[in-house]
């Protein structure tokens, strides 16, 4: 009885999740072809216009700057919108191309990243691209915020019939049992990883030190 009302409920949380990604996607598609689109084509037309009709006082010229510079903003703004509501690429060309691009971000402001992965342009079950995805987004998330140190080496590999990602840090860590629930309130993040990791029949391992960085370590079957 316990173990049937337990398998209902993780099918229902199952079937919530695959929801609200589905609804991500459509809310991130729906950016990237209204919003997006036009703040994109309004900042090339904007720039082509202060290119060869700018303005002959100096107050217009930087008027029109400060436009086109806003507008450019917006591109960027829609962009990480999109990016943090459901990656393109991650529907396009797989879990392997996303975290790649994901880690160039990183490098873009300044961290020292590796990058290990043997999944090439194999396609993984889209419920496991999205919960892997998520877990590496959360743990890069953490690192922005805590590690201190520039150094994350991050690797993905099929290791027999399971796939297996780690993203490692070597700042400043925490006090951690990987057995233990945090309490509420705390390492929510975490938490969230493991759980969704859980319903693919899979564990999510987060390990750390004080002082000796943060290993996060999330293994899926795929059959």
């Amino acid at each position: 009885m316990f173990e049937a009302t337990n398998e209902r409920l993780q099918d229902l949380v199952r079937r919530l999740q695959v929801a609200q990604e589905e609804e991500r996607r459509r809310v991130a598609y729906e950016i990237h072809d209204g919003l997006a689109q036009v703040a994109a084509s309004a900042h090339q037309h904007l720039q082509t216009f202060a290119d060869y009709h700018a303005p002959e006082s100096p107050s217009g010229r930087d008027a029109l700057q400060r436009t086109v510079e806003l507008v450019q903003r917006t591109v960027r703004e829609a962009r990480r919108l999109i990016a943090g509501l459901r990656p393109t690429v991650l529907d396009d060309f797989g879990l392997a191309q996303a975290l790649r691009l994901e880690l160039e971000a990183l490098r873009g402001e300044g961290w020292q990243v590796t990058y290990d992965e043997d999944i090439g342009d194999t396609r993984l079950p889209s419920q496991i691209e999205t919960a892997l995805f998520r877990v590496a987004q959360e743990a890069l998330t953490n690192i922005r915020k805590h590690a201190g140190r520039a150094l994350v080496a991050v690797t993905l590999e099929h290791q027999g019939d399971s796939v297996r990602l780690e993203v490692r840090d070597w700042g400043r860590g925490f006090a951690a049992n990987p057995q233990e629930r945090p309490r509420p309130g705390e390492r929510v993040g975490l938490l969230s990883m493991q759980e969704r990791v859980a319903l693919l029949r899979g564990r999510c391992v987060v390990m750390s030190q004080p002082g000796e960085g943060t290993q996060v370590i999330a293994e899926v079957p795929l059959a």
